[in-house]
């Protein structure tokens, strides 16, 4: 199998794949600005940190967000959001497409305690529970007495 000689510089810098991706950042800088922007202007300007423009595809903005709430929240402002996009962005916004992506470390689950073993003041025993097995026993009615009876019988001999 032969080998491909490796591309130049110049020829790395002058690609359309290349052209297309530096296209494309600078679009999608330009629309992280414009919903910045937007945010500011409703005094939603707490919610810019978890809100990303995904795309803007005619005629829909797709804003991911990181929980409901924020989604929400940026639903009952998607007037005011679709006019700013509508004067600034390209591409005719006409809807507002919200997607909920909570991040990593949003949902950082809550450390698993280890089960803790019962020290010796903390148990019960046997006499103490069938004890308790006859009191409850003696305040309920049948068919529930005999059954707490019987199971008071079963630990207790």
């Amino acid at each position: 199998m032969a080998r491909r000689r490796p591309k130049h510089l110049q020829q790395l810098f002058g690609s359309q794949q290349l052209q297309q991706f530096a296209d494309f950042t600078e679009q999608y800088q330009l629309w992280q600005q414009l919903l910045s922007d937007c945010l500011q202007e409703t005094s939603l300007a707490e919610l810019a940190a978890s809100c990303e423009v995904i795309a803007v595809r005619a005629p829909s903005l797709i804003i991911q967000v990181s929980s409901a709430a924020i989604g929400q929240r940026i639903k009952t402002e998607q007037g005011r959001i679709i006019t700013h996009f509508q004067t600034h962005a390209t591409p005719a916004v006409a809807s507002l497409e919200v997607r909920i992506r909570p991040s990593r470390q949003a949902v950082a689950p809550e450390p698993r305690k280890a089960p803790q073993k019962n020290t010796p003041k903390e148990l019960v025993t046997e006499s103490e529970t069938v004890k308790k097995l006859r009191e409850q026993a003696a305040l309920c009615e049948e068919p529930l007495r005999s059954q707490l009876l019987a199971l008071a019988d079963k630990y207790s001999g």
